[in-house]
């Protein structure tokens, strides 16, 4: 018997699927398994009948009984792999499949693409994955039953240096990726200097361009000391990062530095548990981290790494990984599979409130707040234990019960998926309807039976007065309300304004009013939702006002959270984060790299809001009378023109980066705006004019330079995205203005 192991080749030298898959082939090599080459080309183009000889003479040497290790992706497409591989078993050969990135797991409309993936692998013996979040993903999209995987934890970074420098203590990061896939790279703004390994330009402040290095040369360089920065660009890289292993992590630890990477990664608890480098959830805690290490935190670091690094150089974990798949392939005894990854070694979590009301419908809405990293969670009757619901997503936090009975306890259970099932990480007290835990009423460890509604307020007077305005909303308004209802802060009260709606959105209001006293619904005659939302301030009671739209969520510790930092920090507006919910998941927005939880006076907000200016009403608290002063106004884009309006107004402001807020774009993906954005260009102009001008008109004169470096942006943004003239126009417009009104 033989074995063999295919090897890409027709590559760039800067190819990173290659250079795993020659580095895996030479690794193989030493172990006594032959080369298999396959070479990259235009595969689609080819006829079966070329195919077919082309693959005949890959294969040409194998024998009945030889198992050859297949590395894919092969940059050749699905078809060609599969009928590679039933060539293959032609000739009465076994496959282990080494699945180097599973790009169907990545894939943003995953369905044609993960079916084909799932029947290529289903052709093997054994899967070679990187993790066993990869692996219990196929196990749910329809890997055959039986199938032997083998998990390969962490790529190696096999190098001919004998020896390499200890890493010494450098307040510097390095990062081996290119910008156009990193955007943080070109709006880096810290102090800490970024070594950059990439010849594509980068533009980011105190970023030094360092250039694309073979691996020898890279490893020397990295080993004089510093961090290894992994980090993702955007949502696909934080879902690839949370399923495979990078390269870059491989080769900051193969060259003895310590490295920093986003909590979620699929090699959390093997850097945590052998002391590797630092997890974060942010780049501004991970630069900070670095700014305040000490000589010997960091030398115990670098030590480890050492201890550490030559299982990488000398290729231990894909000589582990492919002695373990030929013994599973060929034994009938083997099921091998890892339980260090950090899908099987969660970190602790925990329940800090839970809540159940009841829902329209006569339904019962139950909502949590989980700290800690779930892949989902569980709700069981607490008496029976019978399963009652899931919700198969981390970050939930909300789950509508349907036919269950109003005297029902719930018990609700925060999972992950490991190799032998879901493993239960944390579990909530029980709670009934019309009850709620709060955290510092109750222990945590007893069953909760208060007396009153969770919406009540303890002294009768409303601190927080939430507005949202509805039209035509009967589809989702519940939720949304549900959501507001659930709120761990007592002093607040729920306005909503019906905006003339045509569907049962009234209906609806009028039942929660029914049931909750601390709920004002209003009816107007369709006026838009500024007017709407103006009507709700001009009746709201709260010392603070808050927006949400109608087919939003926000989560339970919201109001609790910005009302005690905006009354701590005495501020003007408080605001959070957001997630925007996609169908590929969440992504966060009107997000701001500040200082939290800290009065931020308003011209260094305003620097970086001229930035990263997300401008949306909702996901903040504003002081009553900033908003009475300064009404919304009735525009197409009134967000835009009102945001910049009433931050000029503000004197301090304070933020959360905790994603508190959930801007929904799956239950209604087609908004106002997107039907002004099919408005003529004429018409697009004008409402871009209107709003740009508002806020020059009605800002704060005091600081008028401020507003005018804002809207000059955007008519520049204008300029450069539509080829309509007026729009040139608009940027002479606003600099008359600013000349009027004074401006410096």
């Amino acid at each position: 018997m033989n074995v063999y192991i295919t090897k890409l080749n027709g590559m760039s030298a800067m190819s990173t699927g290659q250079y795993i898959q020659h580095m895996t082939a030479n690794i193989a090599h030493t172990l006594g398994i032959r080369e298999m080459g396959i070479y990259r080309y235009h595969a689609d183009g080819e006829s079966t009948e070329h195919r077919a000889c082309r693959l005949d003479g890959i294969i040409a040497g194998i024998h009945a009984g030889d198992i050859v290790i297949c590395q894919f992706p092969t940059g050749n497409g699905v078809e060609f792999e599969r009928t590679l591989v039933r060539h293959i078993k032609a000739y009465h050969g076994q496959i282990v499949m080494f699945i180097h990135n599973p790009e169907a797991m990545m894939a943003e409309n995953p369905e044609g693409t993960l079916t084909d993936a799932i029947r290529l692998y289903n052709e093997a013996e054994v899967l070679i994955v990187p993790s066993c979040r990869v692996k219990q993903f196929l196990l749910n999209q329809g890997i055959r039953a039986g199938m032997k995987f083998v998990i390969w934890e962490l790529r190696d970074y096999t190098t001919q240096l004998n020896s390499l420098d200890s890493g010494k203590l450098k307040r510097e990061l390095h990062f081996a990726g290119n910008p156009d896939r990193f955007p943080f790279l070109h709006t880096w703004e810290y102090e800490m200097p970024l070594n950059v390994y990439s010849n594509q330009e980068c533009t980011g402040k105190h970023v030094q361009q360092m250039g694309w290095k073979p691996s020898d040369r890279l490893l020397l360089e990295l080993s004089g000391g510093g961090f290894g920065l992994v980090w993702y660009g955007n949502e696909y890289g934080r879902r690839y990062l949370s399923a495979n292993s990078s390269l870059k992590l491989s080769a900051y630890l193969a060259a003895g530095i310590p490295v920093i990477a986003p909590r979620g990664i699929s090699n959390q608890c093997m850097i945590e548990e052998n002391h590797l480098g630092i997890i974060t959830d942010t780049l501004d805690e991970a630069v900070e981290t670095v700014k305040n290490m000490t000589e010997q935190e960091y030398r115990e670091y670098a030590a480890a790494v050492s201890r550490f690094a030559p299982l990488l150089r000398q290729g231990f974990f894909t000589k582990k990984c492919l002695v373990d798949a030929l013994q599973t392939a060929m034994r009938k005894d083997m099921y091998v599979y890892s339980e260090s990854n950090v899908v099987c070694a969660m970190p602790k979590g925990k329940f800090e409130y839970v809540c159940l009301n009841e829902s329209y419908g006569g339904n019962l809405a139950l909502s949590w707040t989980f700290r800690g990293e779930a892949e989902g969670f569980l709700i069981y009757d607490a008496d029976s234990e019978r399963l009652v619901g899931e919700v198969c997503d981390g970050l939930g936090h909300y789950l509508l019960l349907k036919n269950q009975p109003k005297g029902i306890r719930l018990t609700v259970r925060a999972y992950v998926r490991a190799v032998r099932g879901k493993m239960i990480i944390a579990e909530s007290v029980n709670v009934a309807h019309c009850t709620s835990l709060i955290r510092a009423q109750v222990p945590t460890n007893c069953d909760v039976h208060l007396t009153e509604n969770n919406f009540q307020t303890r002294s009768g007077k409303s601190l927080v007065s939430m507005v949202i305005p509805a039209y035509n909303a009967a589809e989702f308004i519940a939720r949304s309300m549900d959501t507001v209802l659930a709120q761990s802060f007592m002093e607040l009260e729920l306005i909503v304004v019906n905006d003339g709606s045509t569907d049962e959105t009234q209906e609806i209001i009028d039942w929660y009013k029914e049931r909750y006293p601390r709920i004002k619904g209003l009816y107007q005659k369709n006026a838009g939702q500024a007017v709407a939302r103006n009507l709700g301030v001009e009746y709201a009671d709260g010392d603070y006002i808050s927006f949400m739209d109608s087919d939003d969520m926000i989560r339970p510790d919201m109001i609790e959270k910005l009302y005690d930092s905006i009354a701590k920090n005495n501020c003007d507006i408080a605001m959070t984060s957001a997630y925007q919910v996609t169908n590929e998941g969440y992504e966060v927005v009107s997000a701001y790299p500040i200082a939290e939880d800290t009065p931020v006076p308003f011209e260094e907000f305003f620097e970086h809001y001229l930035r990263y200016a997300y401008p949306v009403v909702w996901g903040k608290l504003y002081r009553r009378l900033l908003v009475k002063e300064h009404p919304i106004p009735k525009t197409t884009y009134e967000d835009s023109a009102w945001m910049p309006c009433i931050l000029s107004y503000a004197d301090k402001i304070c933020y959360l980066n905790e994603r508190l807020y959930e801007y929904d774009r799956i239950i209604r993906n087609v908004t106002y705006v997107h039907t002004a954005r099919r408005k003529s260009v004429e018409e697009q102009y004008e409402d871009r004019r209107d709003y740009v001008l508002f806020f020059l008109k009605n800002g704060n004169p005091k600081r008028m330079d401020m507003l005018k470096r804002l809207a000059m942006g955007y008519a520049t943004g204008f300029v450069n995205s539509f080829s309509y003239f007026r729009f040139k126009e608009l940027k002479d417009e606003i600099e008359q203005f600013h000349n009027n009104s004074g401006g410096i």
